[in-house]
This record gives C-alpha cells, sequence and structure tokens, in this order.
C-alpha cells in the first residue's frame, strides 16, 4: 500500500500541473537565493561571451548585429543541450526533481513580492526615503526626487510588468516547450535584461538579445492582459489594452500595464525621469492617480492571475 501511495505522489509530481504546483510552492517558501543563483553564474558566462564576440563600435550595423546573435547562442545553446541531455538520461525520479528545480529558479513570483513589499511598508508609515531606496532596486528611473505619487507609479508599474515577464510568461513556455522552454525564455529575458539597452556599445550588439525577447513575450503578455481584466474591473482593462497599448515604446509593457492600470482603476504612466532627463511617456489606465495601498492592490492582482492559471492548468491537464 505504502509504495503504491509512493508511485501515485510521484506520478502526481511528474504530471504537468504537479511540477507546476511544486515549483511554484517551492518559490512562495523558499523565495530567490539570497547568497546564491544560478543566474550569477550565467552572468559570468555571459560577459565572456560578450568579450569574445563583440566587434568594434566601427564595424557596420549588420556586422554588430551577427555577432551579438552568435554571442546569443553561444551563451544559451549550451545550457540549454545540457538540460535536454539530463532529462533524457537521468531516471524519471531525477528528471521530475530536475524539472521542479529548473521551473522554480526560472519564475520570480516571490521575488517581485518581496521587492514591491519593500517600497510598499515604508510609502505607507510615510518614509519616502526608503521607499525610493526600495524602487530603485526595481527600476531604471532615477529615484532620488520621486514623490509619494511617483513612487507608487513606479512600483505598480514594475510589478504588472515584472508579473508578465518574471511570473506568467515562463509559465506559459513551460506549458508550451516544457521545461526546456522555461528555461530558454528566462535566459532570453536575462540576456535582454544585460543586453538589450541602447548604448553605444550595446546598441547593435543586444538588438537580437531584444526582439527575440520581444518574440517570446508577444503571446504571454497578451494572455496577461486577459488575466489581469478577469482578476479586476475587466471593462477598464480591456478598453485601456485596446486604446492605450500603441502608444507606449514596449509592445509588450504597454498591453499589459495599460491593461493592469485599468483592472486596478488608476492611471500610470505620465513624464518620469530617466537619467537626468524628464522623459514623455503617455499615460496608461484611467481614473485617480495611485496611493500606496494601489501597490498592495497590484501585489494582490498578479497573485489572483497566479491562482487561476494554476486553477486552469490542473483542469485542463
Amino acid at each position: 500500500m505504502m509504495t503504491s501511495f509512493l508511485f501515485s505522489v510521484f506520478d502526481l509530481l511528474a504530471s504537468t500541473s504537479g511540477m507546476l504546483v511544486a515549483a511554484l510552492l517551492l518559490d512562495r517558501l523558499v523565495g530567490e537565493p539570497k547568497k546564491w543563483h544560478p543566474l550569477v553564474v550565467f552572468g559570468r558566462w555571459v560577459d565572456i561571451c560578450r568579450r569574445g564576440l563583440q566587434l568594434s563600435l566601427t564595424d557596420t550595423t549588420t556586422r554588430q548585429r551577427q555577432a551579438g546573435a552568435v554571442a546569443w547562442c553561444c551563451a544559451i545553446f549550451p545550457l540549454l543541450f545540457g538540460l535536454v541531455i539530463l532529462m533524457f538520461i537521468l531516471p524519471d525520479w531525477l528528471t521530475a526533481l530536475l524539472s521542479i528545480i529548473v521551473l522554480y529558479f526560472s519564475i520570480g513570483w516571490q521575488s517581485l513580492r518581496e521587492h514591491a513589499l519593500a517600497i510598499v511598508e515604508p510609502l505607507i508609515r510615510g518614509d519616502l526615503l526608503q521607499a525610493r531606496h526600495g524602487v530603485s532596486r526595481i527600476v531604471s528611473r532615477d529615484t532620488n526626487q520621486l514623490d509619494e505619487t511617483q513612487v507608487a507609479k513606479a512600483s505598480i508599474e514594475s510589478v504588472l510588468e515584472n508579473g508578465s515577464d518574471a511570473v506568467f510568461a515562463p509559465i506559459f513556455w513551460f506549458l508550451v516547450l516544457g521545461v526546456p522552454g522555461a528555461l530558454l525564455y528566462r535566459l532570453a529575458n536575462t540576456l535582454d535584461a544585460m543586453w538589450g539597452y541602447k548604448t553605444d556599445t550595446l546598441l547593435h550588439f543586444g538588438w537580437f538579445a531584444a526582439r527575440f525577447d520581444d518574440v517570446m513575450n508577444y503571446i504571454p503578455a497578451r494572455l496577461v492582459v486577459l488575466t489581469y481584466g478577469l482578476c479586476g474591473q475587466f471593462g477598464s482593462a480591456w478598453r485601456c489594452y485596446q486604446e492605450q497599448s500603441s502608444s507606449w515604446k514596449s509592445p509588450n509593457a504597454g498591453p499589459v500595464m495599460a491593461a493592469g492600470a485599468g483592472a486596478l482603476g488608476i492611471k500610470l504612466g505620465g513624464a518620469a525621469p530617466y537619467f537626468g532627463k524628464l522623459e514623455s511617456r503617455s499615460e496608461l489606465g484611467e481614473g485617480r492617480d495611485p496611493v500606496a495601498t494601489d501597490l498592495n492592490k497590484a501585489i494582490r492582482l498578479v497573485d489572483k492571475g497566479v491562482y487561476l492559471w494554476v486553477l486552469v492548468v490542473c483542469l485542463m491537464m
């Protein structure tokens, strides 16, 4: 009887829904490793690939883009192939365990929640300095002079966008391509974060990394639009998505943030300071300006979305 029970548990954990639930529980209970993370090692490997293959800025745009594409392949494919080979040669129970661990490292649900809570708690008690410090860890804009509304806006924008990038997109690619799909997405998203900046040195070299990340996020972002709508004010979310998405510079962040803002009944976007300059941005959402407690609502919106996805996966698989 005990053996039968253990086999039943293994079959459950080895299923798609079982691995997803196990990885999400592990992420929620343990969170992101504080001292050691595989992506840190990956980052060092990425730097080696970049130093070895990046061309001079005097080379043509085409050649720099080609070098970036080759470097991208060198950074990702060996790890991806290694995972696939391990999954073929390991016994079933180790393959299931490896799959759960890889999926756990690919999802950043609890990390997103922790970063957001590190902002909302000081913001609610009026500690704007500490709240600004928390925001500076998750956004690229200047945070030293942000007021309470700007801090709330920046934080909510990051939660909504990263909810798509760090939580829902890796789950989507896991459901489509299995654990290799989740790993491919996480590594590609990390490379975009490292190489996808429009600086002199990365403008052309990082072009492939940025475009590949856009492609991988396209469908998940549209599913997140629907998710945020179903978990919030659907009519407002859908209206904002349809009317405002095209005005945003990012093809995936725009739809996600517009729908999220609409679902929450608040306004996001607008002018924001970046690298010493005030950058004009379109407004997203509708309603009032956000306050500190709206950040808590944004966290709950992502949480509800995760529960909804898990429920759908469990019913379908």
